[in-house]
C-alpha cells in the first residue's frame, strides 16, 4: 500500500491561514453590505482598523464597495455638476456615463471621488434622448424651487434617461 503523504506543518499553518482568511472576507462584506448609505467609508474604515489587514480589506472588498455605491445611488461631483452611480448608467469595466454633461468616469466608492473623467458621445439622438433632454429641462427647473439641495437623475424601464 503506497504512503500517504502528510501535509507539513507549514502547509497546515497556511491553509488554515487561507479558510481564516476566507472566513473573515465572507463576514467583513456581510456587514459591509447592511451599512446605510453615506455610512460605507465609516463602517469600511471601521473594519480595516479592526481587521489590521488593509491587503486584504482593499483587494476582496472592492466588488462590494462598488455593489453599495450602485445600490444606493451614490452621488458623486465632477466640475460643480452632481453624477449618480447606478446599475443604470454602467458602462461595463468600472466606467459610469452621465448623459447631461455628457462624460464618463470611474469611481472611487471609498472617497466617493469620480476619476478618469472622459467626454461620452455614444448618446444616441433618438427620440428617446429627446425627451430625455425636454424632461431634464423640466425637472431640473422643479428640482431648483422645489429642492435647492436634491439631485435629479431620470430612469425609463430600468435605463438612465
Amino acid at each position: 500500500s503506497p504512503d500517504l503523504e502528510q501535509p507539513s506543518p507549514e502547509e497546515t499553518e497556511a491553509s488554515q491561514e487561507e479558510a481564516a482568511n476566507a472566513l473573515k472576507i465572507k463576514f467583513i462584506c456581510n456587514l459591509l453590505k447592511q451599512c446605510p448609505p453615506g455610512e460605507f467609508k465609516n463602517v469600511f474604515e471601521d473594519l480595516r482598523f479592526l481587521l489590521c489587514d488593509d491587503k486584504l480589506m482593499k483587494q476582496e472588498v472592492a466588488q462590494v464597495c462598488t455593489n453599495h455605491s450602485k445600490k444606493n445611488f451614490t452621488t458623486a461631483t465632477i466640475k460643480g455638476d452632481h453624477v449618480l452611480v447606478t446599475r443604470h448608467n454602467e458602462m461595463g469595466g468600472d466606467r459610469f456615463f452621465d448623459p447631461q454633461i455628457k462624460l464618463s468616469f470611474t469611481f472611487d466608492p471609498l472617497n466617493r471621488r469620480a476619476d478618469k473623467i472622459l467626454l461620452y458621445c455614444h448618446i444616441r439622438k433618438d427620440k428617446a434622448e429627446l425627451w430625455r433632454e425636454t424632461l431634464n429641462v423640466t425637472l431640473e427647473a422643479y428640482m431648483k424651487r422645489h429642492f435647492i439641495s436634491g439631485v435629479l437623475s431620470k430612469t425609463f424601464s430600468h435605463q438612465l434617461l
